[in-house]
């Protein structure tokens, strides 16, 4: 009777053992995931007004640079992907605006050289910027 008690005793301090393991196990592999996760993230977010100084349709992209730079020369690309809404603001003369979401098509058609854009987005590890909402 009482090696049975002792077997049974060993047999639960195992069994808890081997719970805490997987435990310990699943939270490891919860961190690895979060890690993981994170590191394909935007490593710093951006909202800022740019002039257009090129326009990759094909590569659906944008050549800027800010506003008080040298129109000629594109200091990053902006990236418009399927997520970025595109907007276009029409002011009124007594100062009002309307706001219009549009297509990829009108956007590039509407989109040209030394436009001013105001972009809401996040940086990329290569320090391109991966548009949210671009308002045109």
């Amino acid at each position: 009777m009482r090696t049975e008690l002792l077997l049974r005793g060993i047999l639960w301090e195992v069994g808890q053992l081997n719970k805490k393991l997987l435990v310990s196990l699943l939270a490891v592999l919860a961190l690895l995931i979060a890690v993981r996760s994170a590191a394909d993230a935007q490593i710093l977010l951006v909202t800022g007004e740019y002039r257009i100084t090129h326009v990759d349709r094909s590569k659906l992209r944008l050549g800027v640079c800010l506003r008080d730079a040298d129109p000629d020369r594109r200091q990053n690309w902006v990236y418009v992907n399927t997520n970025t809404v595109l907007t276009h603001r029409i002011f009124f003369g007594d100062g009002s605006f309307k706001d219009e979401t549009m297509d990829w098509s009108s956007f590039f058609d509407l989109a040209s050289k030394g436009a001013i854009i105001k972009v809401h987005g996040g940086r990329d590890w290569d320090m391109s910027i991966d548009a949210k909402h671009i308002w045109i």
